[in-house]
């Protein structure tokens, strides 16, 4: 029954959760490509009613991983190509800021930098929470080291495509350390003021990325679960 896959429990608006939730399981394929997403079911699994669902399923469909149905509701796309677009963006645009924060980059931001790497290396590698935090922490301080405005808002307008917790969950532990490893590599070109470095090393870590998780993902189906939002998720 979907309602015993169904389950959340972090506080945060509902049709966050539920976003979260429908995302994990599109990129699990817990929900495979050309599965019917119908609002009545959806809701009664969820435990949600259709406002909160409605406002999720439109944020899939900007992200590009449903798709409007002929018959009304909406369809699962398959979103390896979609984020395969997405990563090779992300690359251009992280790996451009990179080079540029090589020339801006401050001794602050630099610290904040070890930090987020010493953190990284000492965190459970099951916390997949926290380590999802910490990545995006670094992803942004290097971004928003390049002082270029609009580097720094399309960056903004790629902030879903950084993985989640939920994606973090898709990646075996040795990749983890791998992209902990990229990071520092990263430090180091920075510290150095290389920005080419900077730049090839950013490239190759995104490319990396998101090949384990278009891998890792379709073939997650037997371990990635779709969940109910809990009653204590904030409206």
């Amino acid at each position: 029954m979907l309602e015993e896959t169904f389950k959340l429990p972090r506080r945060e608006p509902t049709w966050k959760g539920v976003y979260r939730n429908l995302r994990l399981a599109i990129l699990n394929r817990s929900l495979p490509p050309e599965t019917r997403l119908i609002e009545v079911e959806l809701s009664q699994a969820m435990g949600v009613s259709r406002t909160p669902l409605r406002e999720a399923l439109a944020k899939l469909a900007q992200d590009g991983l449903i798709r409007s149905a002929e018959r009304g509701g909406y369809v699962v796309t398959d979103p390896r190509q979609d984020l395969a677009d997405a990563y090779h963006m992300r690359a251009a645009i992280e790996g451009y800021a990179a080079r540029l924060a090589a020339e801006n980059i401050t001794n602050a931001e630099l610290q904040r930098l070890r930090e987020n790497v010493a953190a990284n290396m000492t965190i459970d590698l099951a916390d997949t929470r926290r380590r999802a935090e910490l990545n995006l922490e670094f992803h942004q301080i290097v971004a928003y080291a390049s002082r270029a405005p609009r580097i720094i808002q399309a960056f903004d307008n790629q902030r879903e495509f950084i993985f989640t917790d939920e994606d973090m969950q898709l990646h075996t532990l040795d990749a983890c350390r791998q992209f902990v490893r990229e990071h520092e590599l990263l430090v180091e070109a920075l510290e150095l003021r290389d920005g080419d470095r900077a730049d090839r090393i950013v490239r190759a870590h995104l490319h990396r990325a998101a090949a384990l998780l278009l891998d890792n993902g379709r073939d997650a189906t037997s371990t990635g679960q779709v969940k109910k939002t809990s009653d204590a998720a904030a409206a």
